[in-house]
C-alpha cells in the first residue's frame, strides 16, 4: 500500500471517532441531566468546556508537532482522547465529567488539524483536492450516526455507554499510526508565544465561567460584572500581545482583509446556530416532548442527512456561481426554518419537524463551506497556515459561547414565563378549576383520600404550568436565534469572489480545506 494510502487510513479512522463526539453527547445530555441532577446551565459545560479546550489547543498544533515530530505527538493525542472518553464513563458527579471531557478536546483540538497536514504533506498539490474530499466522508457520516448510535445506546443501557464505541477505534488508531506514520524532524529551538497563550486561556475560560453564573447570579451580579471585567482585561492584553509579537500564537492582523472577516462573520453565525439548535432540541424533545433518546436521535438524523449532501453540492455551485448566489439563499432559508422553530410546541408533529430540519441542514450547508472557502481563498499560500489556525480556533470558539448564552438565555425566560403563567393559574380561575376538578375526579375513583386527590391535582397542575413555560422559553430562544442569523446578511451583502490576480494561490470549494499551523 502506497504510503499516502496509509496516512489517509490514518486519519479517517482518528477523525471520525473524534467527529463523533461531537453529535453523542447530545442526545445524553437530558439523560446526565437526570443521574447528577443538575440544570441546563451546568450541564452545557460537557459541551462547551470541550469545546474550548479543543479552541486553545488547536494554535499549539504547528509549534508541538515541530518540537515533538508529528507522528508522537499524533499517538499521544489519540491516546488522550480515548482516555478521557473512558474516564467520562466512569465519571462520578457532573464536576469529574467536565473535567475529564476537557481531557478530551486536548487531544481532540490537535487530531483534526494534524492529521489534515499528515494528508497535505503524503501527496503533491495536484493530489490533495481528491484526498480530501475521501477524508472528508468521516465528517459527513459522523453527525448521522453520532444522534442515532447514542439514542440507542442510552436507552439500550446507559449515557455512560456512549463513550464506550471510542475505545476500539482509538485503540485501531494506535496501532495504525505506530505501524504506518513516518516520523518527521524534530526542531529543538521554537519561539513559543507563551504570554498570549495565557492570557487567552484565562480571558476566554473567566468570560465562559461568568455566562454560566447568569440565571444563578443576574447579569449586574458583583461576582459575575466581576468575571467579566477580569476576562476583558485578559482579552485586550491579549490582542495587545499579538498585534506586537513577530511569531503570534493567532494573527489577529488578518481580520485587517475585509473579505475574509466578512465571510468569517458568517461562517461563524452557521456554526454557532448549527451547534446552539443541536444543543437545544434534543433537551426540548426529551424533555418537553417526553421523547425517548433513540427516538430524538431518529429524528435529528435527516438534518445531518441534509447537511452532508448540500456540502458536496455548494461546492460546485460556489466554483460556477461565486459566493453570493450561494450563501445568501442559504443564510435566508436557515433564518426561515429558525422562525419556523420559534413556534415548536408539544403538538408539532414528527414530519413537520423533520422537513423544519431539513431546510435547516440544507441551508447550513449553503452557508458554511462557502463561507469558509472564500475566508481561505484570499490569502496568499503562505498566509494559509495562520489564517487557517485563526479560523479553526475561532469555530469552535463562537459555538462554546453561544451554547453557553443560549442555555442562560433559555433559563432565564423560563423563570420568566413560569412567574407569569403561575400568576395567572390561580386557584379561582377557570382553568385550573378544570383542571383540578378532572384530576381530582380521575384520583377519586380509585378512593384516594381528599388530601391525596388534591396534592395529585396540584402536582399535575404545576406540571403543566412548567411544560407551558418551557416550550415559551424555547419559542423565545428560536427567536434570538432567528434575529442572529439575520444579522450575518449585512457582512454577506459584501462578499465577493476574489479575482486570481489578489492572492498567489486561489482556492476552490471542492478543494478548500482548513490547513493547519504546521
Amino acid at each position: 500500500m502506497a504510503y499516502k494510502w496509509k496516512v489517509l487510513l490514518v486519519m479517517v479512522v482518528a477523525s471520525f471517532m473524534v467527529l463523533l463526539d461531537t453529535t453523542v453527547v447530545n442526545v445524553a445530555l437530558p439523560s446526565i441531566m437526570r443521574d447528577f441532577e443538575v440544570n441546563l446551565e451546568k450541564a452545557q459545560l460537557v459541551i462547551t468546556m470541550y469545546l474550548l479546550a479543543i479552541a486553545l489547543v488547536i494554535p499549539l498544533t504547528g509549534y508541538l508537532s515541530d518540537r515533538f515530530g508529528t507522528k508522537r505527538l499524533f499517538i499521544f493525542c489519540i491516546t488522550g482522547f480515548t482516555a478521557g472518553a473512558a474516564l467520562s464513563s466512569i465519571s462520578w458527579d457532573i464536576n469529574s465529567l467536565i473535567f475529564f471531557r476537557v481531557i478530551q478536546g486536548i487531544g481532540g483540538g490537535i487530531i483534526m488539524p494534524l492529521g489534515i497536514a499528515l494528508v497535505f504533506r503524503s501527496v503533491s498539490r495536484e493530489e490533495q483536492g481528491t484526498m480530501i474530499a475521501i477524508a472528508g466522508v468521516p465528517i459527513v457520516l459522523a453527525p448521522v450516526i453520532g444522534p442515532i448510535l447514542s439514542g440507542v445506546l442510552v436507552e439500550s443501557s446507559s449515557w455512560r455507554f456512549i463513550w464506550l464505541p471510542h475505545l476500539p477505534v482509538g485503540v485501531l488508531g494506535i496501532v495504525l499510526s505506530r505501524s504506518f506514520l513516518r516520523e518527521t524532524d524534530i526542531v529543538r529551538k521554537l519561539a513559543f508565544d507563551y504570554k498570549g497563550f495565557i492570557l487567552a486561556g484565562i480571558g476566554f475560560s473567566l468570560a465562559l465561567i461568568a455566562l454560566t453564573q447568569v440565571s444563578q447570579e443576574g447579569w449586574t451580579s458583583e461576582l459575575v460584572l466581576g468575571l467579566f471585567l477580569l476576562s476583558g482585561v485578559a482579552l485586550l492584553g491579549w490582542v495587545y500581545v499579538e498585534l506586537r509579537e513577530e511569531t503570534p500564537l493567532l494573527d489577529l492582523r488578518i481580520f485587517k482583509n475585509i473579505t475574509y472577516a466578512m465571510a468569517a462573520i458568517v461562517y461563524f453565525v452557521s456554526t454557532l446556530i448549527m451547534f446552539a439548535a443541536l444543543f437545544l432540541l434534543p433537551v426540548f424533545l426529551q424533555n418537553v416532548r417526553g421523547l425517548s433518546p433513540i427516538e430524538t436521535g431518529l429524528l435529528l438524523m435527516p438534518e445531518a442527512i441534509a447537511l452532508g449532501v448540500t456540502l458536496l453540492i455548494a461546492g460546485r455551485l460556489y466554483d460556477r456561481f461565486g459566493p453570493l448566489p450561494v450563501i445568501v439563499p442559504g443564510l435566508l432559508g436557515l433564518a426561515y426554518s429558525m422562525w419556523l422553530l420559534h413556534s415548536l410546541d408539544v403538538t408539532t408533529s414528527d414530519g413537520d419537524l423533520v422537513m423544519i430540519l431539513i431546510l435547516r441542514g440544507a441551508s447550513m450547508g449553503m452557508m458554511a463551506l462557502p463561507a469558509f472557502t472564500l475566508a481561505m481563498s484570499v490569502h496568499p499560500v503562505e498566509a494559509l497556515a495562520r489564517a487557517s489556525a485563526l479560523t479553526n480556533v475561532l469555530r469552535q470558539l463562537f459555538p462554546a459561547f453561544g451554547i453557553a448564552l443560549f442555555a442562560t438565555l433559555l433559563q432565564s425566560r423560563f423563570a420568566f414565563h413560569f412567574s407569569t403563567i403561575a400568576q395567572t393559574v390561580t386557584p379561582d380561575s377557570l382553568a385550573a378549576m378544570q383542571v383540578l376538578s378532572s384530576v381530582g375526579n380521575a384520583v377519586g375513583q380509585f378512593g384516594a383520600s381528599d388530601a391525596v386527590t388534591n396534592r395529585v391535582a396540584v402536582q399535575v397542575l404545576d406540571g403543566m404550568v412548567q411544560q407551558r413555560a418551557s416550550v415559551a422559553a424555547f419559542q423565545d430562544v428560536f427567536l434570538i436565534a432567528t434575529g442572529i442569523v439575520l444579522l450575518g446578511l449585512i457582512p454577506s451583502l459584501l462578499l465577493r469572489k476574489p479575482k486570481a490576480r489578489e492572492v498567489a494561490q486561489p482556492a476552490t470549494a471542492s478543494a478548500a480545506v482548513p490547513e493547519p499551523a504546521d
